[in-house]
């Protein structure tokens, strides 16, 4: 066993302990040896190095000795207790209202988490589509925290690409979207959390069939991470391992519905493209 301290060079002392600096790729998954077992690890390359205590932890314990790739099966990199998603939240997307003092928010059931490797049900024969959104992962526990001058860091473990796929209304009577938002495999994500990636001035799109439908930059945020936080821990507890979804950049074109075969792709700067394929 070896601790964080092995990493030498890539620690940095905080109030007398020491925490991990460098950039890291969390992942979640299983060994082939062992499935009843859910780990968490660091992604080096082609290694897995498997997280010995929490990856909300404020030190993370590694094991010395690596895992290939080969001898694993990636799960979603999260499992949380609930995903919030913030609406209309760039500049020039559809439904903006810059008189607005809060941000509009939504859920999505944790049923919907899935990975890039799986193909979506598209449920009913309704109209579906994607959003490609940048999401990030609640580190902490955060309830009330009555400022939005914080250091990021300390209360949100990473970032990864999302798809928040939605459905029609059906009919008009599905109050607050709650089954348009919610059904199975409607929230892909990412491989891994990116614990150190700055979320600033970053470009987003979307592609439908290999065309653009959405084109963006997280610099026409309305609401940044922080705003998020702080607007959403007067309303309700943000756990470690909440999931939060900061919105689709506005589209190039009209909405084009999901069908059977087609495929999406979220492309955030800096993060790994997140693509899924769609049956009906």
């Amino acid at each position: 066993m070896a601790y964080c301290k092995s990493f030498k060079g890539y620690l940095k002392e905080k109030n007398n302990l020491f925490i991990l600096s460098f950039k890291m790729k969390i992942i979640r998954f299983t060994e082939k040896n062992c499935f009843n077992q859910i780990s968490y690890g660091r992604l080096d390359d082609k290694k897995i190095f498997k997280l010995l205590n929490s990856p909300y932890d404020e030190i993370l314990e590694f094991s010395e000795q690596s895992l290939g790739l080969s001898t694993v099966e990636l799960l979603t990199p999260v499992s949380p207790q609930k995903i919030i998603c913030i609406a209309t939240n760039y500049s020039g997307s559809t439904g903006v209202d810059h008189k607005m003092v809060e941000p509009v928010i939504f859920l999505k059931g944790n049923n919907t988490i899935t990975s890039g490797k799986e193909v979506v049900h598209l449920p009913f024969q309704l109209n579906c589509w994607g959003e490609s959104e940048l999401g990030f992962v609640v580190k902490k526990t955060i309830k009330d925290i009555g400022t939005e001058d914080f250091d990021p860091s300390s209360y949100i473990l990473g970032f990864l690409p999302c798809n928040d796929i939605s459905c029609s209304n059906i009919s008009e009577r599905d109050h607050h979207l709650a089954r348009s938002k919610s059904a199975d495999n409607f929230c892909p994500v990412g491989e891994y959390i990116d614990t150190k990636y700055n979320p600033e001035n970053k470009s987003i799109k979307a592609y439908h069939n290999g065309e653009l439908l959405r084109d963006g930059n997280t610099s026409e945020f309305i609401w940044n991470p922080n705003k998020i936080i702080y607007e959403l821990s007067k309303w309700m507890t943000l756990c470690p391992g909440d999931l939060i979804l900061t919105g689709a950049p506005k589209r190039t074109r009209d909405r084009q519905f999901l069908e059977d075969g087609d495929e999406y792709t979220v492309a955030i700067e800096g993060l790994p493209i997140l693509k899924n394929t769609f049956t009906k």
